[in-house]
Formats: C-alpha cells, sequence, structure tokens
C-alpha cells in the first residue's frame, strides 16, 4: 500500500473510532434540516416543506464520505399534530448505509406570545451494506475484502423543540440503537446503549435592525468516548433574499454558509468547508453541500412561507 494511501486510512480509522460505533452524518445548514436532526421539528411550520441535499465531504481523496438526504414533512390541518419523512444515503469507504424514518410530532401553544413547544419521535430502519469485493489490494484472497454483506436494523428516536417567531432552541436523540460486535456470535447486533447515543443540543436567535437580520446559532454533540463537538454558526440576511454566514466547528473545520431564497416556494443553500484538522494536507478541495427547499401548501395561499427563519 502507498504512504499516502496508509496516511489516509490511519487518518479514517483516527476519525472513526473517536466517533465509537455509531458515526452519524452531519449537515452544515443544521438549522434548514432540523427535519433530519429532530423529529419534533417535523409539521411546525405552517406549510409542507421539502428539503433536498447533496454532501461531498474531502473532496478529491478516495473513499471519503458522501450524503444524500430527503425530508418532507408538515402539520396535519385543524390539529396539533404533524408528520414527516426522512431518507438519508451515507456512503463512506466501502460501507453504505441507507435510513428511512417516518416522524410524527405533537404541538403545544405555551402563552398568546405565539411561543411553542414540540415533542416529536421516529421510527425507521436502516440498510447497512459493506462490499469488500470493491477494494483494490495486493491479496485478493484476504477474507475482509472478498465478501459482500448486508443488514437490516431497526432504530427509533426523540425530540423536543421549543420555538417562537425570533427564536428556539432543540434536543434530539436520532437514534437509540447502535450496531455492536458481540464476540460470542461473531456478529453486529443492534444493541441499547446509551454510550453510543448521539445527542444534539442546539438553538438560535434571529436579531432584527433595520434593513438586516443576524441570526447567531449554536449546536452541541455529545457521544461516550469523543469530545463534546460545538457548531458555532453566525450568518447575516442582506435584502430579504441572501443569507451569509460563517460556522466554526471545534478540532475540524471552518465553514462558508450562503443561502438565496428565490420565491415564496424554492430556496437553495451551499456550504464549503476548509478542514483545520491534519486532514487538510491531503483535502485540497475541501468539502460541498449543496440543497434545495420546497415550500408549498394545499390551502387559498399557495406556497406561503413561515415567517420564522428557521
Amino acid at each position: 500500500m502507498k504512504k499516502r494511501q496508509l496516511i489516509l486510512l490511519i487518518l479514517f480509522i483516527g476519525l472513526g473510532l473517536s466517533l465509537k460505533a455509531q458515526n452519524q452524518y452531519q449537515f452544515n445548514h443544521y438549522i434548514a434540516n432540523q427535519g433530519l436532526l429532530n423529529p419534533a421539528y417535523n409539521g411546525t411550520r405552517d406549510i409542507i416543506s421539502g428539503l433536498l441535499i447533496h454532501r461531498n465531504q474531502w473532496l478529491g481523496v478516495d473513499g471519503a464520505p458522501m450524503n444524500q438526504a430527503l425530508n418532507v414533512h408538515g402539520p396535519i390541518e385543524d390539529t396539533n399534530l404533524g408528520v414527516g419523512l426522512s431518507i438519508v444515503n451515507d456512503h463512506i469507504g466501502l460501507s453504505n448505509t441507507l435510513d428511512a424514518f417516518a416522524a410524527a410530532s405533537y404541538k403545544l401553544q405555551l402563552d398568546r406570545d405565539s411561543r411553542f413547544l414540540s415533542f416529536g419521535l421516529q421510527l425507521g430502519a436502516s440498510s447497512l451494506v459493506y462490499d469488500g469485493t470493491q477494494a483494490q489490494t495486493n491479496d485478493p484472497s484476504d477474507p475482509v475484502f472478498d465478501s459482500k454483506e448486508s443488514k437490516i436494523a431497526f432504530n427509533v428516536g426523540f425530540g423536543a423543540y421549543f420555538f417562537s417567531d425570533t427564536y428556539f432552541a432543540g434536543f434530539s436523540i436520532p437514534k437509540f440503537f447502535s450496531d455492536q460486535f458481540d464476540g460470542d456470535s461473531e456478529t453486529f447486533k443492534n444493541n441499547l446503549d446509551p454510550k453510543n447515543m448521539h445527542m444534539y443540543l442546539y438553538g438560535g436567535y434571529v436579531f432584527e435592525l433595520e434593513d438586516i437580520r443576524i441570526k447567531p446559532t449554536l449546536l452541541m454533540r455529545q457521544v461516550y468516548g469523543a469530545p463534546l463537538q460545538f457548531d458555532i454558526s453566525g450568518n447575516v440576511m442582506f435584502m430579504d433574499q441572501l443569507w451569509v454566514g460563517l460556522s466554526y466547528r471545534t478540532i475540524s473545520d471552518v465553514v462558508f454558509l450562503g443561502e438565496y431564497i428565490i420565491n415564496d416556494q424554492f430556496t437553495v443553500r451551499y456550504s464549503f468547508d476548509y478542514p483545520i484538522s491534519e486532514l487538510n494536507q491531503f483535502n485540497n478541495y475541501g468539502t460541498h453541500e449543496i440543497s434545495l427547499q420546497f415550500d408549498f401548501s394545499f390551502n387559498k395561499r399557495p406556497g406561503m412561507r413561515s415567517i420564522r427563519y428557521f
């Protein structure tokens, strides 16, 4: 194996171990992607909303992570209920995970100042595939790389979401179960293990200053055995259409964020990650993420957008 490939392999292993057994995908525009992050967010807006995302991580590095995601959610008319559907494809190296989750939420109005508290649950399944036959090795007979394995694992998640017209806060555990190796059966089992649960706590506020709006946000991600990770972001809105911002992810990245509101129905977003870790010497092209949001309604106000900016 070449020296460059060996170094990259060591980095991949190190990053994987830092997240333990349940490595979950991440997206930069997490405030716009709350339906993927927190089941309680699904249906909290006054419209039907959808989101398509494509993310290429560490562009130019063979086997680097790549993700695609779809989230569609909306309220159930004349009730406090909301529903949503999320599909996420997560590809890294020789493995691929496809998640499909259905979510339901219940929203409570706390007072006349339009403050709400929502609780949500999601239930779904993951298809996990490891294809060792795609590896290029010097020893074709190596049993680690001469087979293709797959399994289906069920999972459940929980979230809570508090919001008003100008601020919000959320907490979620998207997946309660994780795959762990059982030495007795020599297979992976889907276990309920608090140590491997990814927990997210986040929030933000929208300040209005004459013709511009400023939106600072913070996300904290915690899993046992890894350092507490922070995503600190700041976005500024110009001309009621263009958001521009920066984000700092502890230990790993600085992120440029851009968002353009085309009209009441469509919004496009783009982000670029610049790594500040050891991977920077190999990752010459950074990480790119692009998404499209679409909003619409079946009532007499087609495409009416929520006044909230999250």
